[in-house]
C-alpha cells in the first residue's frame, strides 16, 4: 500500500492561531503526523508513505522525528504546492490539519490558500476550499481521500463533497481564533483509530471528481488583485474582483490558482 499525506496547520489539535511560536507549531504538527503514521503502520507495517508539508512555506515538520522510511516533501516554492508528489501510484490520500474555506461562520482560521488575497473560490459554480481543490487533484489520478482531519466546521462544509471519507474532528471551533480543544493525547488517539478505520474501508471511498471542462472563479479582496491575476493567459475578468479560467486539465486549474495567488500578493505592494 502507498499513502499520500498532506499536512496543514490550522486544523491541528491544540492550535488556534497562525502566530503561535514556530517551535510550538512544528512540535504540534509533527506529533500529530506521527499519530497518523502510527495508525497507518499498525494497519500495514510495509506501507510506503509520502508526506507533503503544506502549511505556509512548507518548512514545519521536523524530519528528524519521522521514521526512517518516510519521505517528506518540504519547502516553497514548488510545483502543485499542497499536493506535491501525488501521482497514480498511490492507493489513498489523507489531509491532516485542514480547515474550512474562507467565509465559513466560526470556522477556525478560515481561509482558502490566502486570507489576505482571496475572498471566494468556485469550481463549476460550487464554492470550494482547500480540501475540495486538493482532493479533486488527487481525483485526477483516481486516488481517493480516505481521511480528513480538522475542526467541526471543516467537516460540516466538506463532507458533502467526499463520499465515504472518514472525518476526524480535532477541535470545535468557536470563532476564527478560538476553539474548544481536546486533550492532545486523546486527539491523537482518535485520529490514529480513524486512520485505521478509513484504511479498512478504502474500497468504499470514491475519488473526488469535477466534470470537465473545469471552470474556476476566484473573487479577490480588491480590484487591483483581480487586475494582476487577469494578466494570466486565457483568464477572463468577470467583474471588478472576479477572474475566471477554464480548462480540461486540472493541472492547469491548480497552476492558475497558484499563479493568481502570487500575482495578487504582489498587488499588496502598490
Amino acid at each position: 500500500m502507498k499513502i499520500f499525506i498532506s499536512v496543514d496547520m490550522e486544523g491541528i489539535s491544540g492550535l488556534t492561531y497562525w502566530r503561535e511560536k514556530d517551535e510550538k507549531i512544528e512540535k504540534f504538527m509533527t506529533d500529530e503526523l506521527l499519530s497518523v503514521i502510527d495508525g497507518i503502520k499498525e494497519f500495514d507495517r510495509n506501507c510506503e508513505i509520502v508526506v507533503c508539508d503544506s502549511h505556509s512555506n512548507g518548512r514545519n515538520i521536523d524530519i528528524a522525528k519521522l521514521p526512517e522510511d518516510i519521505k517528506l516533501i518540504s519547502g516553497y516554492p514548488r510545483e502543485f504546492y499542497m499536493i506535491s508528489g501525488i501521482d497514480e501510484t498511490f492507493d489513498a490520500g489523507m489531509f491532516i490539519g485542514y480547515h474550512a474555506p474562507v467565509g465559513t461562520l466560526n470556522g477556525g482560521e478560515d481561509h482558502t490558500y490566502s486570507s489576505s488575497t482571496i475572498f471566494e473560490v468556485k469550481i463549476n459554480e460550487r464554492v470550494v476550499g482547500e480540501s475540495e481543490i486538493n482532493g479533486a487533484f488527487l481525483g485526477e489520478f483516481n486516488v481517493p481521500v480516505v481521511l480528513i482531519s480538522g475542526d467541526d466546521k471543516l467537516k460540516d462544509f466538506s463532507s458533502k463533497f467526499f463520499e465515504g471519507t472518514k472525518f476526524v474532528i480535532t477541535k470545535k471551533s468557536l470563532g476564527r481564533l478560538s476553539a474548544e480543544l481536546l486533550q492532545i493525547d486523546y486527539a491523537h488517539k482518535i485520529l490514529k483509530e480513524g486512520v485505521k478505520e478509513s484504511l479498512s474501508n478504502i474500497k468504499n471511498i470514491k475519488p473526488l471528481k469535477f466534470e470537465k471542462p473545469f471552470k474556476i472563479e476566484i473573487t479577490f479582496i480588491n480590484t487591483l488583485m483581480a487586475e494582476f491575476a487577469s494578466l494570466i493567459p486565457s483568464s477572463k475578468r468577470v467583474d471588478g474582483r472576479k477572474v475566471s479560467f477554464e480548462s480540461n486539465s486540472y493541472k492547469d486549474i491548480y497552476n492558475f490558482i497558484m499563479a493568481s495567488l502570487n500575482l495578487a500578493y504582489n498587488a499588496k505592494n502598490f
